[in-house]
């Protein structure tokens, strides 16, 4: 089960956490419902290397986030499994959480113990995430293949006004709120339950424009295939019949007849 959550990402509340997992700010009231000591623990066993480590610390900061952010929620749905099932144009977007850490004064060995995408075998880690300045770029981009990414989710089997919607969703808040997004796993529970009771968003077609629910329902809806008399009279494209199963040749050339 793939509890993946998209998170508006500031550089205010990153800085914060990489301060209080250093020792340099105390931990604030905010965070208690999830902070454990085993957290700035890690930071040692992650700069030897250890992944499991570092990934403790990469889910920490989704916690952070969502005290000051609603999280986006849908199981299956994220930027990882984005780009790997529905459109990998999305990976030209995407930074590895170790740059944001390091850019907030985490040390690089640390940092570099991170993976660069979820590993949707691990779970309880941090992910990829897009800067503010690409929100436009990205929310351009939905707009562009809707209907190829409405089609490519209803082939496979995903509810593309759910999962369409709360990423256009997500993309739309963060560009308003002038942030990024940041993907984690495993920091809500299936029915998107919180420990301190954040805000968290679920899919919900009522908030789906009119004219995006439109463009989504004609982009899936079935091809009607060619009737008998289109068959039978080469209406539509479609081969004139024959009895011997051949297609005449056209009107205006005469057959070769051998004499």
């Amino acid at each position: 089960m793939e509890l993946i959550t998209v998170h508006p990402l500031d550089q205010e509340t990153v800085g914060t956490y990489v301060a209080v997992l250093r020792g340099k700010q105390p931990v604030p009231d905010a965070w208690r419902a999830w902070w454990t000591p085993a957290l700035p623990a890690a930071l040692s066993p992650a700069r030897s290397g250890s992944e499991h480590a570092a990934n403790q610390l990469s889910h920490g900061l989704a916690l952070a986030l969502m005290t000051r952010w609603p999280a986006y929620f849908q199981q299956g749905f994220g930027f990882t499994t984005w780009e790997a099932r529905v459109d990998r144009g999305l990976g030209m977007l995407l930074r590895p959480p170790s740059r944001l850490f390091v850019e907030a004064g985490l040390p690089e060995p640390v940092a570099r113990a991170m993976p660069i995408r979820l590993d949707l075998q691990q779970g309880m880690m941090g992910g990829a995430w897009i800067p503010a300045r690409l929100m436009p770029d990205l929310e351009r981009q939905l707009d562009l293949r809707l209907e190829r990414t409405a089609k490519r989710l209803h082939d496979g089997e995903f509810d593309p006004y759910a999962t369409l919607g709360l990423m256009l969703e997500a993309v739309t808040y963060a560009r308003t709120q002038g942030v990024g997004l940041y993907e984690a796993m495993d920091v809500v529970g299936p029915g998107g339950e919180t420990a301190g009771g954040e805000a968290v968003v679920t899919p919900d077609r009522v908030r789906l424009a009119p004219t995006v629910q439109e463009r989504i329902a004609e982009a899936i809806r079935p091809q009607k295939g060619p009737g008998l008399l289109a068959r039978m009279f080469g209406r539509k494209g479609h081969e004139v019949f024959s009895p011997n199963g051949k297609t005449p040749p056209p009107s205006d050339v005469t057959p070769f007849e051998p004499e």
